[in-house]
């Protein structure tokens, strides 16, 4: 019996940055069966609040969320955070000025705002549909965040093989310091060593007293791969890249724009049988 449901955001659960009707639908049903769907995503926490909204679990006590690739965790009722664990600012500092000389956009997250350095158009209207706070630094300077809780850096530009050579040079005090993915086609991810969606998944399950075993991980990106790999069935989006696709225990038939989440659930919640017992 599945008692817990992970799921990835984009190109996993949404389409245009909105859940479609159908996968609405099935995490309706899903929670008559006792199952909890916990969004798991890159994203902050102020960036999910109309998702969380369109999926009932808006402000409320016991529905979570997981963001910033697991570095963050929260009971949904009044922004409760659970737990936390960012960049330490030295770190950080490294990231950044690294990210100085690149072609990329430099995107800082603290708890409560996205700052965007070399800013481009594309990321600036992607910020604005995904309604999230954000604020474009044109002084090339990160100092003004010492004091602040960084929760994650990243490099981003929309050419995936530029990024890859990007990670192949990082300094080996940022590489043996963080937690590096790669995300939606334009994103190098920088987390705090040790952090990753498995690491938030593991943590609320522990938390929760629920056991892996009860666990269900869909998502499509190499961000997601921890978390496929720690959730006892791991499921990957047929849009997924094959070395993502072999890391899960079952692909989907449908794409994400075609109801994928609303597959995983019709098959292995809503018709395997029995009812879950409720957390």
């Amino acid at each position: 019996m599945y008692r817990l449901m992970f799921s990835d955001l984009d190109e996993t659960l949404l389409v245009n940055h909105h859940v479609p009707e159908v996968n609405r639908q099935a995490i309706k049903q899903a929670r008559t069966k006792g199952l909890k769907f916990v969004p798991c995503t890159g994203r902050a926490f102020n960036m999910i609040q109309e998702i969380l909204k369109e999926i009932d679990a808006y402000d409320k006590e016991g529905e979570y969320s997981l963001c910033f690739n697991g570095g963050l965790v929260v009971e949904n009722k009044n922004n409760k955070i659970l737990h936390f664990k960012g960049l330490d600012y030295t770190i950080a500092k490294e990231i950044f000025e690294f990210g100085k000389e690149l072609d990329v956009c430099v995107m800082v997250f603290t708890l409560d705002c996205c700052y965007l350095f070399h800013a481009d158009e594309s990321e600036i209207e992607r910020k604005k549909a995904q309604k999230a706070t954000f604020e474009v630094v044109d002084d090339y300077d990160l100092s003004f965040l010492k004091e602040e809780h960084i929760a994650k850096i990243l490099y981003e530009r929309a050419d995936m093989d530029y990024l890859k050579s990007i990670g192949q040079t990082l300094p080996k005090v940022i590489v043996d310091s963080c937690e590096i993915a790669y995300s939606s086609s334009r994103y190098l991810e920088m987390n705090a060593k040790g952090i990753d969606k498995g690491y938030g998944m593991r943590w609320l399950t522990n938390y929760l007293g629920c056991n892996l075993d009860e666990t269900i991980g869909i998502g499509d990106n190499y961000n997601d791969v921890e978390m496929i790999k720690t959730a006892k069935l791991g499921v990957a989006v047929t849009c997924a890249a094959d070395d993502i696709k072999a890391q899960a225990q079952y692909v989907t038939e449908h794409d994400y724009d075609d109801g994928a989440v609303k597959e995983v659930i019709e098959k292995f919640v809503l018709h395997d049988g029995e009812s879950n017992e409720k957390i």
